[in-house]
C-alpha cells in the first residue's frame, strides 16, 4: 500500500497514538492525589447526568392532570368531548347547566370516600375543590344520611354507591367505576358540582398512614368507651380525653367512634363526620410540613395497596408537591354540610339548607365560571302536610311523597346493606298496596312551616302539581292544593278522615 501511494506521489501520515490511547496515558500519569481528584470529579459528573435524566422524566411523569370534560350526555356532547369519563346515560341522568359555564383556570375538584369495610357504604364522603393557583383547598362534608331521589329502598347517599356497582361477575376495576359514577352523579344533584376525580379509601388505610407521618396530635374531645361483639364487628375502643399522639390504632378508633357502651356522648351522623373532620385536618397539617418529602415512597405504598382512584400516581405527587409547605391553618377550609334532621319509615335521614349550602359553595367550593344556583340542585324537602318533595325534578318513588305514620327514627349501625337496600323497587314490599299514580312535579312551598315540628329545609324549586287523582283523600297533601302565596300559611294537616 505505502509503495502505491509513494507511486502516486502521496505521502503517508506517521501513525500517532488514538484519543484513547492518550486519555490512558494521561490518567496512568497523575499522580495519587491527582487520579483521586479526577475520579472523583468523573463521578460526580456521571451522577449529574443521571440525576438530569431522572428528573425529566419525572418532570413528564409528575405532573398535573388534565381537567375533564363534563361526561356525555344522550344528545348533549360539552367542548372537546368526554376524556375518559363515562357518560351519563341511565335513567334520571343529567348535569347541572353550570357544569357548562366553562371552569376557573387551575381548580380542580375531588370526591373523597371512605368505605367501611364491613358494610361497603361509603359512610365518610368529603368534595374538595383544590385552586392550584391560589394554593387553596375548600373540602365540604356530605353526611352518609343526606337524603336523595331514589326509587331503592334506602334513601341514604352512602348506599349509592354499592346499589350501582353491577353484577359481580364484572372486574373489579369496571364495578367501582361503575359505582362512582352513580356517586359523582349524585353529588351533581345535592351541590351542582360534578367531581373531576374520585378517590375510595378503604378506612384500615388512614392507620397505615398515620403510622407512616409519625403519629398525628388531635384532641379527643371526650373519653370514648365501647365494645361491640356482633360477628363481623368485635369492635373495640377505648380513647382517653385531651390533646394526645395519636398512633394508627387510636386513630382508627377515634374515627369509628359513634357512642359509648354505657350510652353516654351518642353521636348522629353529624356529630360523627365532625370528629372524622378535625381528624383529617390534623393528618392534613401534619402531610403539608416540608419533611413529608422524605416519607413519600412509604405513603405511594400505602396509597397503591389500600385506595383506588382515577388519578395516577404521577399525578397525585404532582398535586402533593404543590401543596407542600401551604399554609393550613388560613388556606386549608373544611366544611360541614347545613341540614335538618328528619326520617322516613324509621330511618334517621337529613335534608340539606339549600340557601346555606348554596353560599358554601360559591364561597370558595365552585370551580366554574357560573355561579351555582338553585335550579342547579335536586334537594329533597319536608312537605308541610307530611311527605316529601324534591326540586328541580319528578320523584323518584311516588310513595315518598304520601304521609307516613310517625315513627320513632333509628341510627343505622354500621352492618351489611341489605339485598333491598342495593336494588331498585320495582314492585312494592310484601303486604303493601302498589301505587299506580304518576309522580307528581314538586309546588314551590317558599318558607312554609314544616309538619310535625321538622325545621324548614331550604326553599325548593318551581314546579307545578301533577299526577292521577288520589285513591285515598288522606295522602292529599294540602299544599299541593293550597300552595302558600304572600306569606299565608297552608292549612294544617287534616289527617285521617272519619
Amino acid at each position: 500500500m505505502s509503495e502505491y501511494n509513494n507511486r502516486r506521489g502521496k505521502r503517508q501520515a506517521p501513525k500517532g497514538p488514538g484519543p484513547w490511547t492518550r486519555y490512558r496515558d494521561w490518567v496512568a500519569g497523575l499522580d495519587r492525589k491527582g487520579l483521586i481528584r479526577f475520579r472523583l470529579c468523573l463521578t460526580l459528573a456521571v451522577i449529574a447526568v443521571l440525576l438530569l435524566a431522572v428528573g425529566l422524566w419525572l418532570r413528564a411523569w409528575i405532573r398535573l392532570p388534565t381537567v375533564p370534560d363534563a361526561p356525555e350526555l344522550p344528545g348533549i356532547t360539552g367542548p372537546g368531548g368526554s376524556q375518559g369519563l363515562p357518560n351519563v346515560d341511565y335513567e334520571g341522568a343529567q348535569l347541572p347547566d353550570v357544569t357548562r359555564s366553562g371552569r376557573k383556570e387551575g381548580y380542580y375538584t375531588f370526591l373523597v370516600c371512605g368505605q367501611d369495610v364491613v358494610s361497603g357504604a361509603t359512610d365518610t364522603m368529603i368534595l374538595f375543590t383544590y385552586d392550584t393557583k391560589g394554593r387553596r383547598v375548600e373540602a365540604i362534608s356530605l353526611l352518609r344520611d343526606t337524603m336523595i331521589n331514589t326509587k331503592a329502598s334506602s334513601k341514604r347517599l352512602n348506599t349509592v354507591y354499592a346499589r350501582n356497582r353491577g353484577d359481580k361477575s364484572l372486574p373489579a376495576k369496571k364495578r367501582t367505576e361503575n359505582g362512582m359514577a352513580a356517586l359523582r352523579q349524585e353529588v351533581s344533584k345535592l351541590t351542582g358540582i360534578y367531581p373531576d376525580y374520585y378517590v375510595l379509601v378503604q378506612w384500615e388505610a388512614i392507620g397505615r398512614l398515620v403510622d407512616a407521618i409519625g403519629g398525628v396530635e388531635f384532641e379527643v374531645p371526650f373519653d370514648m368507651d365501647y365494645y361491640d361483639s356482633t360477628p363481623g364487628q368485635d369492635l373495640r375502643i377505648k380513647q382517653k380525653a385531651g390533646l394526645r399522639l395519636l398512633d394508627g390504632q387510636d386513630a382508627m378508633e377515634v374515627i369509628r367512634f359513634r357512642k359509648n357502651s354505657d350510652g353516654t356522648h351518642i353521636l348522629g351522623d353529624a356529630g360523627r363526620t365532625q370528629i372524622q373532620r378535625d381528624f383529617l385536618t390534623a393528618v392534613l397539617k401534619k402531610c403539608l410540613t416540608p419533611d413529608i418529602i422524605l416519607k413519600l415512597p412509604a405513603l405511594v405504598d400505602i396509597f397503591v395497596d389500600n385506595v383506588e382512584t382515577d388519578l395516577t400516581v404521577g399525578n397525585i405527587l404532582a398535586f402533593a408537591q404543590l401543596a407542600v409547605g401551604m399554609d393550613a391553618e388560613n388556606n386549608v377550609k373544611f366544611l360541614s354540610m347545613p341540614f335538618d334532621n328528619t326520617s322516613y319509615k324509621g330511618a334517621s335521614l337529613a335534608l340539606a339548607r339549600e340557601d346555606e349550602l348554596l353560599e358554601l359553595l360559591n364561597g370558595g367550593l365552585n370551580p366554574y365560571q357560573g355561579e351555582i344556583g338553585s335550579d342547579d340542585l335536586q334537594l329533597m324537602y319536608r312537605k308541610s302536610g307530611g311527605g316529601y318533595g324534591v326540586t328541580n325534578a319528578t320523584l323518584a318513588d311516588p310513595a315518598v311523597g304520601k304521609a307516613q305514620a310517625p315513627s320513632a327514627p333509628k341510627d343505622e349501625e354500621d352492618e351489611p346493606l341489605r339485598e333491598d337496600d342495593l336494588i331498585e323497587e320495582n314492585e312494592p314490599p310484601q303486604g303493601e298496596v302498589p301505587d299506580n299514580s304518576e309522580p307528581a312535579v314538586p309546588v314551590q312551598p317558599g318558607n312554609e312551616p314544616q309538619g310535625d315540628g321538622t325545621q324548614g329545609g331550604g326553599s325548593p324549586g318551581n314546579g307545578t302539581p301533577g299526577g292521577e287523582p288520589p285513591s285515598d283523600i288522606t295522602t292529599i297533601d294540602p299544599s299541593d292544593i293550597f300552595p302558600p302565596s304572600g306569606g299565608v300559611p297552608a292549612p294544617p294537616d287534616m289527617g285521617p278522615a272519619g
